[in-house]
């Protein structure tokens, strides 16, 4: 249980802060000029392409949560309570090695796209340096624990 409520809050602090200088991207053509705006006053040195890059990452890492969640709703780790309210979510230690594996994985690559995502922003100037380093330690930290968690399923 500890472990479930340390992941989901992971997750939610870590998409409510990744997302701090980044707005909503579901209107590309209108969105985009407001997008340029809203970088320039966090930075007013920043280029085109240096916007257009983050975007895409953007758009790629929450390609990877929703493959998270989707994953996560077909194991039962998280439940939709509107179609079944008395359902109880599993624990991720009491499912099946492989789909363990699976969840771990996937969890392990949205850390990496996270990093790199938090290194874009930071090289264009968006974030502060104390953030950068604080965020990329509690990336790091959140990796290497998942890292550890699949080196022990492989071993059994």
């Amino acid at each position: 249980m500890k472990k479930i409520i340390m992941t989901t809050l992971s997750l939610g602090l870590l998409m409510g802060l990744s997302t701090v200088v980044f707005a909503n991207t579901s209107s590309k053509t209108e969105g985009y000029a407001a997008e340029l705006t809203h970088f320039k006053l966090t930075n007013p040195n920043i280029t085109s392409s240096e916007v257009d890059s983050i975007m895409k990452q953007r758009e790629e890492l929450d390609v990877l949560y929703k493959q998270l969640d989707e994953l996560e709703l077909r194991y039962g780790i998280r439940v939709d309570n509107t179609k079944n309210p008395h359902k109880e979510p599993k624990h991720l230690d009491d499912l099946p090695t492989a789909q363990r594996e699976k969840c771990l994985q996937l969890s392990i690559k949205i850390w990496d796209e996270e990093l790199q995502f938090l290194d874009a922003q930071y090289k264009a100037g968006l974030i502060k340096e104390d953030m950068y380093t604080v965020e990329k330690n509690n990336f790091k930290s959140f990796k290497e624990k998942d890292l550890q968690e699949l080196t022990q399923l492989t071993k059994r």
